[in-house]
């Protein structure tokens, strides 16, 4: 016999035992139950038959459900069965249990990823005190005690400490290489940021690491943004000698940024030949950079190259002049592209051309017009910035998309009506420019080497060429004329020369140039291995004169030795030698890494 069913909730249902399902019995209701179970029709006339749920509980009489009923006389009625049977019809929620797992983290964990949030997410102090992350945080601080607080004060205090520990660790990197220090400017409506970074080899690789960002709260002058840079410079060890170039952002800083390094000089060598400008010419050459952003018809961004001596080592290969550092500016070789891209587009023509597609792009962005493109589905046009031909060919590229669309509203819209032969040249100029657009987006790379610029330059100038065109034949011309920029700058060739998939581009004249600089570049790597720690030759004069401290004739040679010879001349005939053997050496394939060139790897090994 089965057990006694007691849940007057059965009295809404039929019970169908062949089918096994429980028909509802209610009005208008043609609901079906798998089973007999009381809590699952319990639950179907809980939530859609609510009334009738009601009216259910009311009928209940507390007192008669602990009297046995007749049907209930053969086994007794207790008061478990009693309590089962009122907690099932009366609990009108079925609550489940929240389900809870155990995680590990521990305090510096935790703090470690709020100073995250802050830094790498960018995300503001304030969330640490937010309402809603503090739900979050609040029961995980309070397993942890009070040692551990969490708030905007605390992540602020944080973020200084683990800032300043960053800045050691990258001080102490930096000790006695030999640096590239590139200078960028910012400005965003009423702010404006320097930026400054620093850029080395290590190992395989190139290295881009970024000292400071600092804002801008004064005009923009070369003297105070010198200040900043020095400022810099100072915070991290830095000495001047240790730059090999400095790429600022714009000219007019560039005499201020040579007086900032010759003070440099001056107050390391303590030479007074060095000339320094007074108060006053600073002031007069001191000119506030308008727009230090602008990649369009200026001729900034200029690089210096800054080679100084340390007194003691080579200084016949450093000498220049008076013995001063040698400051050469030269345009960035980034810039140089942009700019010959730039004297294409001047052209009259073409410059023509351009305009009208502007005035048609801003025809095509008015709200009469933007809303018969959404609904064709199409692409809203865009207008470029005439200091950016990069936005420029994509405003042409969109135009030649609606072109259809342009044509098929000209007669009546007449801003949008070009001739044919107009959008033939828009669509060549387009195609003209695709090569360029795409070398431009590879100079972003952060492990782009000299050679490898250079590679790409010349592919920019092949696939231009094979267009054809007059608009290709015009920007390969302006490709070549720039390119002659590029060979006058000594640092270039130095590093074209030091590729040996690009190296038999150079002229004779060209090598020479390069391996001289490169020989001087040398001498400064040597000076800063000689300041970090004491030079092999110097260990095996040690070692020499406490085993042979006795031997007169030896001492008596090595002093001789020293007389006839020099230090400095020795370094620069090795260097030139280990030049010249690499310069005979075969041509690598253009997919080899450089890095892993022979005469580059003995180099660094020198080092």
């Amino acid at each position: 016999m089965g057990r006694h069913q007691e849940n007057p909730v059965r009295l809404y249902f039929h019970y169908d035992p062949i089918a096994n399902k429980s028909r509802c019995q209610i009005d208008g209701c043609t609901g079906e139950i798998a089973g007999n179970h009381a809590g699952n029709l319990q639950r179907h006339v809980q939530r859609i038959h609510p009334s009738a749920f009601a009216r259910l509980l009311s009928s209940i009489d507390m007192e008669d459900l602990s009297v046995p009923s007749s049907s209930s006389a053969k086994r007794p009625f207790s008061a478990v069965d009693s309590e089962r049977t009122i907690d099932c019809i009366q609990d009108t929620e079925v609550v489940k249990k929240p389900r809870s797992e155990q995680f590990y983290i521990t305090p510096n964990s935790l703090m470690e990823a709020c100073v995250e949030l802050v830094t790498v997410n960018g995300r503001p102090f304030s969330l640490m005190d937010d309402s809603g992350f503090r739900k979050i945080l609040e029961p995980v601080l309070d397993i942890m005690g009070k040692s551990v607080r969490i708030d905007s004060s605390s992540v602020r205090d944080m973020v200084c400490d683990v800032a300043e520990r960053e800045r050691e660790n990258l001080r102490n990197w930096l000790k006695g290489k030999l640096l590239m220090l590139k200078v960028d400017a910012a400005t965003y409506r009423d702010r404006s940021v320097l930026g400054i970074h620093v850029q080395f080899t290590e190992g395989d690789h190139i290295v881009l690491r970024t000292l400071a960002v600092k804002e801008l709260r004064e005009r923009h002058t070369g003297s105070y943004i010198s200040s900043v840079v020095r400022e810099v410079l100072k915070t991290y060890g830095i000495d001047v000698k240790q730059l090999y170039s400095i790429t600022v952002d714009d000219g007019v800083t560039i005499p201020e940024v040579v007086s900032l390094l010759q003070n440099g000089y001056a107050e390391c060598s303590g030479d007074d030949s060095v000339e320094v400008e007074d108060q006053h010419d600073k002031e007069e050459h001191a000119t506030e950079v308008n727009d230090p952003l602008a990649w369009g018809n200026g001729d900034g961004l200029l690089t210096l190259d800054i080679y100084e001596t340390s007194g003691n080592v080579t200084g016949e290969i450093h000498s220049v002049g008076s013995g001063g550092p040698i400051l050469r500016g030269v345009r960035c070789s980034a810039h140089v592209f942009h700019l010959a891209v730039d004297d294409a587009l001047q052209d009259r023509s073409v410059s023509s051309l351009v305009s009208k597609a502007r005035r048609l792009s801003e025809k095509l962005q008015t709200p009469n017009v933007s809303v018969f493109l959404r609904r064709l589905g199409q692409r809203t046009a865009t207008v470029d910035r005439p200091s950016a031909w990069l936005s420029t060919h994509d405003m042409l590229e969109r135009l030649c998309e609606l072109k259809t669309f342009c044509q098929d509203m000209a007669p009546s819209i007449e801003e949008l009506h070009l001739e044919g032969s107009e959008w033939e040249e828009m669509v060549l100029l387009v195609y003209a420019l695709k090569p360029a657009k795409v070398t431009a987006r590879l100079f972003q790379c952060e492990q782009l080497t000299a050679g490898d610029f250079f590679g790409a330059w010349l592919k920019c100038k092949i696939e231009t060429d094979k267009i054809g065109g007059p608009f290709a034949t015009l920007l390969v011309e302006c490709l070549n004329r720039r390119q002659h920029m590029l060979f006058e700058n000594e640092p270039f060739l130095a590093a074209v020369f030091l590729d040996p998939r690009y190296k038999v581009l150079l002229t004779e004249g060209q090598t020479e140039q390069a391996k001289s600089r490169l020989c001087k570049a040398w001498g400064m790597i040597q000076a800063l291995s000689q300041n970090k720690q004491q030079s092999p030759l110097s260990k095996l004069d040690l070692e020499c004169s406490a085993s042979d401290a006795d031997d007169e004739i030896e001492e008596m040679l090595r002093a001789r030795e020293r007389e006839n010879g020099d230090e400095g001349t020795k370094c620069k005939t090795l260097m030139m030698s280990m030049l010249n053997a690499y310069s005979s050496e075969a041509r690598l394939k253009r997919e080899e890494n450089i890095f892993r060139s022979r005469v580059l790897s003995h180099l660094r090994h020198q080092e």
